[in-house]
């Protein structure tokens, strides 16, 4: 695992209170599963992996909806793994740790899935390969994944205010359309969420909360004073915050 990668991990080790705070991850996952649900009607997956799985918010709607299906759930940081173990401990669900841009777990899946994981990846491309690899002949992989203008609130409090902003320069979907892998179809479908924010301090700490707060690989960190003249032009100027959401299906082709 590289150093970033360790990192991230750590973050989100360390997010005890991720629940509490991960409104936006709990709606993404609602979205996302509403969508399955949709797509796979006329069908019931035998296996299922998930990667990223966080503390099983998309996990526990699967483990639902197709209660019948084999489900790995995975996710890079142990903590989530305990703490989804510990939410679902009367769900059928065979939890282990892993790297979504490297599965190394034995196909084939009908159905791969994972909600707002897909943006820290860092070799999207490769990864899609790998992942539609896993999928049975006919099999869907669908994700949910952070699309530029998401936290793009406190990006302008940031730039109106000539403060460092660790945002990710997150890829739009048109850019995304063309990583599909050759041997199947894929599609990106855009939706707007917002997340009220009354102020800047209670959004970062927010992001502290979940463990997303690690800021762009490269960036420079805000001095104390300017942070504070950002926080203040936000708290003047804002009380949500926007997250733009991209719901990445691809289906793979049939023999």
């Amino acid at each position: 695992m590289d150093e970033r990668k360790h990192q991230i991990a750590q973050r989100f080790d360390a997010a005890q209170d991720y629940n509490a705070a991960a409104d936006i991850q709990y709606r993404c996952a609602e979205l996302l599963a509403e969508r399955i649900r949709e797509e796979l009607a006329q069908s019931r997956p035998t296996r299922i992996l998930e990667f990223g799985c966080g503390t099983g918010f998309l996990t526990e709607k699967l483990s639902a909806s197709f209660p019948d299906s084999a489900l790995i759930a995975t996710d890079l940081a142990p903590g989530m793994i305990t703490r989804a173990q510990e939410r679902l401990t009367d769900r059928p669900v065979t939890f282990r740790v892993m790297d979504g841009e490297y599965p190394d777990v034995d196909g084939p899946f009908e159905l791969i899935a994972s909600s707002l994981c897909f943006q820290w990846f860092e070799n999207r491309q490769t990864a899609l390969q790998r992942l539609c690899q896993k999928l049975a002949p006919g099999g869907s992989l669908m994700l949910t994944t952070l699309l530029p203008g998401s936290l793009g609130e406190w990006r302008s409090s940031c730039e109106q205010e000539g403060a460092p902003c660790g945002v990710p320069s997150y890829t739009d979907a048109s850019a995304l359309q063309r990583e599909w892998p050759e041997g199947g179809s894929g599609k990106w479908d855009v939706t707007t969420l917002h997340d009220p924010a009354p102020n800047a301090r209670t959004f970062l700490h927010r992001l502290r909360q979940i463990g997303a707060s690690l800021p762009q690989s490269g960036s420079t960190p805000a001095s104390l004073g300017s942070l504070r003249r950002a926080m203040r032009h936000f708290d003047r100027h804002h009380q949500a915050m926007t997250y733009r959401i991209g719901l990445g299906i691809f289906r793979k082709d049939t023999p």
